[in-house]
């Protein structure tokens, strides 16, 4: 049984769990398992900061 990925690029995520865990980011690709993120922190030299995170350790959010 699979189930339905409700998540779309663009839409804005809470981190429920995972290194991260409490950031906000936003949808870059979706993938059978998985999701790309932006993260809204920066690294040191102001590029984005992106990371994986699976589908069930986050959240989509308005």
């Amino acid at each position: 049984m699979t189930e339905e990925i409700l998540a779309q690029p663009g839409d804005t995520i809470k981190i429920l769990d995972g290194d991260f865990k409490g950031e906000k980011g936003k949808i870059i690709g979706v993938y059978n398992n998985s999701s790309s993120v932006e993260l809204e922190t920066r690294e040191e030299n102001d590029k984005p900061r992106k990371t994986v995170i699976p589908h069930k350790n986050y959240k989509v959010i308005t």
